[in-house]
């Protein structure tokens, strides 16, 4: 230990007398990591992601419905535009490729953020944290928006802080393309540039005229996108993001056929079943504690600040029935302002205290979460995955006649509503803990409960359950159960038995 300890004063010493060659370095390294994540297993299932398909077809030449924002359709039509990409799989690598590049931007981006509090060593290692988590590894691999809604969050933080250190015209401009990036991204980034901009107006005493020129800034990036995207297609105008965006809102409001009240778990669904698994229990605990000591010791402002916006975002997102249990990308703002708060506050308040055990902490937090993201990214090899693990199952079985209750990128039939499910001799299901789950909760629609009764009764008719270690993360290795309908035939209720 004295000898790892010893190492790193070395490098405290190497960083103090050449600080520019540590930090181009240190970038290196952390795209690298994300690099690496980012491109391994990139050949995920198409299809197996719902929205994937989707953005394919808008990516080509569907009109845009704009129920999520352009910014996505049109970096990826930009992608395609370049390499000149004409099949459907060349015009999903390019949407992937995109989120690729958009989390490797924003690890860069964190370290950047990071390094302006705490020495350089510990940013590099929390940026490592950061970058091989299972929240930033895994979607990367999505042709889906949650990528440039990390990276846009992340250019914004950075802005802010270029600001706090120097308000002049650039750094207000800055950040106003910045927070006019985060609503083009995803419409909910708009509450993440809100509360940055009024952050900049109290901290920074931005006054009228700065505050004017970061709102011009913003709303010219917002423009800027929608025109674009309006010139890659034909037909759509203004009405249609309002449309879209009216939709979104009613969405967040009303959720899925399942919803997730916040009196259901207490307030801390998001927490037990996504922002845990994101970053590692041992990863989040050990960022709690330091949190804990620089709030209550040390009375640290930016910990406070950043746990602040960790602690709002989770908070809004628990108000919210629009959450699934198992879909992590809700949580991906919490990750990022969890991260600083805990990366900050262990390199200051537990570093005073102790630098060894400081430099313990952090390597204990990126060998556990690089594991876990590592782990979760290596599942996402199609060989690999439990969808096609089913599918060989009801193949070397002689199973045929199957439909499934989600899409699991194989050409396999498939119900949203079970209808007709006498039709079939097998059901692969996705969705059965979903229902299950839901027949336990309060104020659902009737056919939730009917479904978990279903469910509850095709218990006794499962023929396979497949699941993985590293499994269960959005979609990552969900598990599959296969049931027989013929023996179960008794259990699907009337209305789904019609042929």
């Amino acid at each position: 230990m004295a000898h790892v300890f010893s190492l790193g004063l070395r490098f405290q010493g190497l960083i103090a007398a050449r600080p520019q060659a540590v930090t181009v370095a240190s970038l290196t390294a952390i795209v690298g990591i994300s690099l690496a994540l980012g491109f391994y297993n990139l050949d995920f299932l198409y299809g197996a992601h719902v929205d994937e398909p989707t953005k394919v077809a808008l990516v080509a030449d569907k009109p845009n419905n704009y129920f999520h924002p352009p910014l996505l359709i049109v970096l990826a039509r930009g992608v395609v535009w370049l390499v000149s990409a004409s099949s459907d799989l060349d015009r999903l690598w390019a949407g992937r490729f995109v989120s690729v590049m958009a989390m490797t931007a924003a690890s860069a981006l964190f370290y950047l953020v990071m390094a302006r509090y705490v020495d350089r060593l510990q940013s590099v290692i929390w940026s490592c944290v950061f970058a091989s988590s299972p929240a930033i590894a895994v979607h990367a691999h999505y042709f889906k928006e949650d990528a440039l809604l990390v990276f846009a969050i992340c250019l914004g933080l950075h802005a802010l802080v270029r600001l706090v250190e120097r308000t002049d015209l650039h750094n207000l401009i800055y950040l106003g393309i910045a927070l006019g990036l985060a609503p083009s991204a995803k419409y909910v980034g708009f509450l993440n540039s809100v509360g940055l901009f009024a952050f900049a107006l109290w901290y920074c005493r931005l006054g009228v005229r700065g505050g004017a020129l970061v709102v011009v800034a913003g709303a010219a990036t917002i423009l800027a996108v929608l025109l674009v995207s309006f010139a890659g297609e034909s037909g759509t105008g203004l009405g249609d993001v309002l449309t879209g965006l009216a939709r979104e809102l009613r969405h967040a409001e009303d959720g899925h056929d399942l919803k997730e009240w916040v009196w259901a778990g207490y307030g801390f669904t998001h927490l037990r079943h996504h922002l845990l698994p994101s970053i590692t229990a041992m990863t989040f605990l050990i960022g709690l504690g330091a949190i804990c000591l620089a709030l209550v010791k040390d009375r640290d402002r930016q910990v406070a600040a950043f746990a602040a916006a960790a602690i709002i975002w989770l908070f809004a997102l628990e108000l919210s029935p629009l959450k699934i249990v198992g879909q992590m990308r809700y949580v991906l703002p919490v990750v990022i302002y969890f991260l600083l708060a805990a990366g900050i506050a262990c390199s200051r308040s537990v570093a005073i205290r102790s630098r060894a055990g400081a430099m313990v902490l952090a390597l204990v937090a990126l060998t556990v979460t690089a594991h876990a993201g590592i782990s979760y990214v290596r599942n996402m090899n199609p060989g690999k995955d439990t969808r096609t693990r089913a599918v060989e199952f009801l193949t070397a079985n002689g199973m045929t006649n199957v439909i499934s209750d989600y899409p699991i990128g194989h050409p396999v039939a498939q119900t949203w509503d079970y209808e007709a499910l006498a039709s079939y001799d097998y059901l692969l299901s996705l969705r059965f803990e979903r229902y299950l789950r839901g027949g336990g909760l309060r104020a659902q629609d009737s056919q939730v409960y009917e479904l978990a009764s279903m469910f509850h009764c095709l218990d006794g008719y499962a023929v396979a359950t497949i699941s993985r270690l590293y499994g269960d993360y959005g979609f990552v290795a969900p598990t599959v159960r296969i049931y027989d309908l013929k023996r179960g035939a008794s259990c699907i209720p009337a209305a789904k038995s019609r042929m």
